[in-house]
């Protein structure tokens, strides 16, 4: 049993043929991934030759290695071919939006699930910006820390409000997570708001997102 981060990216996973693990780290996610039946291949990649060696043992550990091609590089670029699905997991939304539009071409038919660390909204707007709509999307609580993972494919016809970018789709499940996930959320942007308004500093970012909030936690 892997952590519940892992775990919520592997449950989000469609079968398929091909799938890419960009920043594959230990490679949990691609081995599993083959061990479960989900991906009949898949493409490892990591911008470091340290962790990429932990993924090829484990690969080898579990009896998968002739499944995955592994490689040492910056996001979609050592892969030739298109994939069905890819994951991209563990960096920063700003990280992912760069990795992503270098990779326009190689994507436009791929199905990806994202979790970034941070910058989620500059992420969701790149997305919605570029073509790619947020499918689902949903908040896990992995040992006091949370995390949002969503599933996002090309689509011609995408309609986004502010809210889809500051706060998130993952409000529709109206889970324990996402509601504890949003009251967290809300007290650190009122106390760097006060921290901002008391040095005199313009808060109004903070300020259009705690509304928003509000109006969401409204709703619930």
């Amino acid at each position: 049993m892997y952590s519940k981060r892992i775990e919520a990216i592997l449950k989000i996973l469609e079968k398929c043929t091909t799938l890419a693990d960009i920043g594959c780290d230990h490679g949990y996610v691609a081995v599993e991934a083959i061990k479960r039946g989900l991906a009949l291949r898949v493409f490892a990649v990591d911008i470091n030759q340290k962790p990429l060696q932990k993924a090829i043992e484990l690969s080898k550990k579990e009896g998968v290695f002739n499944k995955i091609e592994f490689f040492v590089g910056n996001g979609f670029e050592p892969i030739r071919e298109p994939v069905d699905q890819a994951v991209i997991a563990g960096m920063g939304g700003e990280t992912i939006s760069n990795i992503l539009s270098s990779a326009k071409d190689k994507v436009k038919n791929t199905k990806l699930i994202l979790q970034p660390m941070k910058d989620i909204e500059l992420l969701r707007r790149w997305l919605f910006e570029n073509g790619f709509d947020i499918k689902e999307e949903f908040v896990v609580n992995d040992k006091e820390r949370f995390y949002v993972i969503m599933k996002t494919e090309k689509s011609f016809n995408i309609e986004y409000s502010e809210i889809d970018v500051y706060v998130g789709r993952h409000v529709h499940n109206k889970s324990e997570e996402s509601l504890e996930y949003l009251l967290r959320k809300k007290e650190k942007l009122k106390k760097i708001a006060e921290m901002k308004k008391e040095n005199k500093k313009d808060f109004s970012e903070e300020k259009k997102v705690l509304e928003m909030i509000e109006e969401v936690l409204n709703e619930w």
